[in-house]
């Protein structure tokens, strides 16, 4: 039975909608007529789940490369720059897209636009499975980052159709955390179909699952109930916000969307790197074996559920008690990140022990938390009409980072091949640096309640 949906303090409260009226009721995929949808219901969490499955492709997808990395660089001779350009290569037009592209979320059909986007990534795995080299894997990361560039803005936005804003945290909460499961289930699988049956077998693997998601999708995946139409249709559904159009550069340059999008981008810096370069650390600085790698490398994944999971347990409290969105969804998160960056130190510059291996899980995993909180809050700001192009400029520039750090640790680890220091000392040092002044910069920066009170005025004033 679907619960009555609390009120978050400030917005007017919204009731499950009754049947909407006919330019507001939904279609599926197939284009069938469908009952409105309700806000929060059963159909809610059964789309929450079939998103958190595709993010769990999303990063296995990214994942596969680098625990491929050391068979793909002896069979092709491929120097430890150029698999940095190659890691770099997957977020070359990742960022463009995930910007065009959630600006086309706001005025197509998110379910059809996810659709999309998991068919481009399958067949984009496929070429590798034939005579493969530098520029074929190089080719294929760069379609594979173009499809899934959007990926996490469109899930987002697709979710947020689903939830009333107070309702958002725990939703958000759990498919970012899908994104750490995907790697938790896939890396030990992923790296015993390597060990067993070859690399390529695991990119064949990732490319199956996600065309059978994808023909599950078609028969589930359906637009949310609250999005642009609710704003005509049933004003009671939606905030004074969503009543006004707010230029976007405004909405781009406020200190909290700022915020969210230079503290991801530290976190982004640190994930990129735990996908792209941690398994070949694992196993050529600190001696692992592959099984091994493909244990220890799932251990930073799992500190990023438990956190994110209790994350948003305790943001969704705070913001039902009370709290403002400034401490729950900005202040909470950046102690979260500081926390991540001197661990991350912690393992670099301290005597390598058993330790070590709790150091690197919690400097790499503690990182992710941030994203659910930061994408709710730019969900929190902008408009309905038009939080798809604010969430994919969001994940625009947060992914940047993943074109930086690949390609900078694969520089600093080439030179460093023949010198006594193995270069991974410089490449997670910076990183620590960059996570601990993103932390900062989320404490300090994101102000929800005052930006979006200062953009709706603004909308006000320019309609």
């Amino acid at each position: 039975m679907d619960q009555p949906i609390t009120q978050q303090r400030g917005e007017p409260t919204a009731i499950a909608p009754a049947p909407a009226p006919a330019r507001a009721r939904r279609t599926g995929l197939r284009g069938a007529r469908l009952p409105a949808p309700v806000v929060g219901g059963t159909r809610a969490w059964m789309i929450t789940a079939m998103l958190m499955v595709l993010m769990m492709i999303n990063f296995a997808d990214k994942a596969v490369l680098g625990l491929s990395a050391t068979s793909i660089r002896a069979e092709f001779g491929i120097s430890a720059q150029q698999y940095g350009t190659i890691s770099s290569a997957f977020f070359l037009l990742f960022s463009v897209a995930a910007l065009v592209v959630g600006h086309l979320s706001d005025r197509f059909s998110t379910s059809k636009v996810l659709l999309v986007l998991a068919l481009i990534w399958s067949v984009s795995m496929l070429p590798v499975i034939g005579p493969a080299g530098f520029t074929v894997l190089l080719v294929s990361r760069i379609v594979l980052g173009a499809a899934e560039g959007p990926a996490f803005g469109v899930a987002q936005h697709a979710l947020h159709k689903w939830f009333e804003d107070a309702d958002r945290s725990i939703p958000t909460a759990l498919l970012t955390i899908a994104t750490s499961v995907g790697i938790i289930v896939g890396a030990p699988a992923l790296s015993w179909m390597i060990v067993n049956h070859g690399w390529r077998s695991a990119f064949v693997l990732v490319a199956v699952i996600g065309l059978v998601w994808s023909a599950l999708w078609v028969v589930i995946g359906r637009e949310g109930p609250v999005d642009v139409h609710s704003v005509a249709a049933r004003p009671e559904l939606t905030r004074p916000i969503d009543r006004v159009h707010v230029p976007l550069w405004q909405i781009l340059t406020s200190r909290t969307w700022l915020g969210c999008a230079l503290s991801s981008f530290a976190a982004y810096w640190s994930v990129s790197l735990l996908i792209a370069w941690l398994p070949a650390f694992l196993t050529d600085d600190l001696g692992y074996s592959k099984t091994e790698t493909g244990f220890i490398a799932t251990l930073p994944w799992i500190v990023a559920v438990i956190t994110l999971l209790a994350q948003g347990l305790v943001v969704q409290r705070l913001m039902h008690r009370g709290v403002s969105s400034r401490w729950a969804r900005g202040v909470l998160p950046g102690i979260i990140l500081l926390t991540s960056g001197i661990c991350t130190l912690a393992f670099v510059y301290l005597p390598h022990s058993g330790f070590t291996i709790v150091l690197v899980a919690l400097g790499l995993g503690l990182s992710g938390a941030v994203f659910a909180a930061a994408t709710t809050v730019c969900g929190e700001i902008a408009p309905i009409g038009q939080r798809g192009v604010v969430l994919g400029a969001f994940v625009a520039v947060y992914s940047l980072a993943g074109v930086i750090a690949p390609f900078v640790a694969g520089v600093l680890v080439g030179a460093a091949e023949s010198a006594t220091d193995s270069g991974y000392t410089a490449v997670f040092g910076i990183t620590g640096l960059i996570v601990i002044c993103g932390g900062v910069l989320a404490v300090t920066m994101i102000r929800p309640e005052r930006d979006k009170a200062r953009l709706t005025a603004a909308g006000a004033a320019t309609n």
